[in-house]
Parts: C-alpha cells; sequence; structure tokens
C-alpha cells in the first residue's frame, strides 16, 4: 500500500493560503479514495486552521471553512498535528478536544524525519 504524508505549513490569511489549504484537503481526499494510507500533517501556523475547521459550529467561522469543512471531515481521520507548534500557536487545548492526534511529546515538535526516512512519499503544500 502506497502512503503519503501530505504536510501543511501556512497561516489562513490570505486568498493563497486558503488556496493551498484546499489543495491539500482535496489531495489527502484524493489519495484516501485511491486506497492509499494518508496522513495530512499541520505544522507551523498551519495548526490555527485545526480549532476552526472542527468547530461543531463551523457557519460562524470564516466563509473559506464553511465551504471546505465538509471535506475536511472526509479525512479528519487522516490529520495530525505537530505538539511544538500547536502549543507556539497556542492551540494544544483546542486541537486535543478535538481529538485531532498531536505528535511530539513534552514541548518537541513531531518527528518528521520518520515519514522521510519511511516508506513515505511527502508533499508539500
Amino acid at each position: 500500500m502506497k502512503k503519503v504524508a501530505i504536510m501543511t505549513h501556512h497561516p489562513h490569511e490570505t486568498p493563497e493560503d486558503r488556496g493551498r489549504m484546499a489543495h491539500a484537503l482535496h489531495m489527502t481526499r484524493d489519495v484516501v479514495e485511491a486506497g492509499a494510507d494518508a496522513q495530512l500533517i499541520f505544522c507551523g501556523r498551519s495548526v490555527e486552521w485545526l480549532p476552526q475547521l472542527t468547530n461543531p459550529e463551523r457557519d460562524q467561522e470564516h466563509k473559506f471553512v464553511q465551504h471546505y469543512g465538509n471535506v475536511f471531515d472526509a479525512v479528519r481521520d487522516h490529520a495530525r498535528a505537530c505538539n511544538f507548534c500547536c502549543i507556539r500557536f497556542g492551540v494544544r487545548d483546542r486541537v486535543e478536544q478535538a481529538g485531532v492526534p498531536i505528535l511530539g511529546g513534552g514541548r518537541d515538535h513531531m518527528n518528521l524525519g520518520e515519514y522521510a526516512l519511511g516508506d513515505w512519499k511527502i508533499v508539500s503544500l
């Protein structure tokens, strides 16, 4: 089985940022639907997306989140977040409450080397 890690690092401030997230969500969905093992990895400021994408009252969020929230729902089980980045950008509690796995312990970043040295094809958007 093919394994694909789709990594996002960008904030959600500009139309370009939202475009990259749209592509990350769609690519993850497409890879999953094709039968591959996929992980959508939120690193850097992209962790700030997770409280919005997992908000049960998404109709209060940005129009992008309202529109693409259903795509996130389709790949939610494949989402992962970097521990250090969640702490750094103040969303760790909300990401944890949303049930998205947070990788990395203490105050550490998640181990991206496992993907690079493993059988994972890495796509960074």
